[in-house]
């Protein structure tokens, strides 16, 4: 699995960090789903007009570990992950990265 990963500590209480990740990532357009791997993650697109957008949020005392990745193709006929890195799917990588910034801001 080819994901970028980035830590944030956060000070507030659990339900808060939860509640500040879940008002981000909803009004950004992703939603929750399960992969065929079994893990609950957010995921925005398709893959029709742009690869699909990947993140998944693991919370543990006062730290979030999030891992993002975008994978190419339609639905469940997608490519493999890719992480963040390199030219190949650059615009929706970069929105990705995005994103995973304005949520550190906000822990910030």
């Amino acid at each position: 699995m080819a994901r970028t990963s980035m830590k944030i500590v956060y000070k507030c209480t659990f339900e808060q960090a939860q509640n500040k990740v879940t008002n981000i990532l909803s009004g950004k357009g992703f939603k929750t789903t399960t992969i065929k791997t079994g893990e609950t993650v957010w995921k925005k697109g398709t893959g029709l007009m742009t690869a699909m957008q990947f993140i998944k949020v693991d919370y543990s005392e006062k730290e979030i570990l999030l891992s993002a990745w975008i994978q190419a193709g339609v639905g469940s006929m997608g490519g493999g992950e890719m992480d963040l890195s390199g030219i190949v799917g650059a615009l929706p990588k970069k929105q990705l990265m995005k994103v995973l910034e304005e949520m550190k801001r906000a822990f910030g």
